[in-house]
């Protein structure tokens, strides 16, 4: 969902000229729709484009939230706790897959 959105303020900045590099660039998307400059980008624009950089936001922080909470549950599940000393496997890699097998005493090894 955030990159969907993220995607439509490209595009819809990008009708005006506006363009920055692909990548976690957005905060530079969003600082231009909250420059108060309605030479760069119409007012009316502006604030249309306003309701997308607070969902963006929200987004984000919708993310960080689940992302604390995995890592919590990471830190307290032995299964998942167990799974991050895989390498390459992290918090949230071991609680994807604690939860898709619940019981691993049901494999051989």
């Amino acid at each position: 969902q955030r990159t969907q959105t993220v995607n439509a303020l490209r595009s819809h900045l990008a009708e005006y000229g506006i363009v920055a590099a692909q990548g976690r660039k957005v905060a530079e998307l969003i600082a231009v729709v909250r420059d108060g400059d309605d030479a760069r980008l119409p007012h009316l624009a502006r604030e249309a484009l306003g309701d997308l950089v607070a969902q963006i936001e929200a987004l984000e922080e919708r993310i960080k939230r689940l992302d604390s909470r995995m890592v919590r549950h990471a830190r307290e599940d032995e299964t998942a706790r167990r799974l991050t000393s895989i390498p390459g496997i992290g918090a949230i890699g071991a609680t994807a897959l604690a939860a898709m097998v619940p019981n691993p005493h049901g494999f051989a090894s």
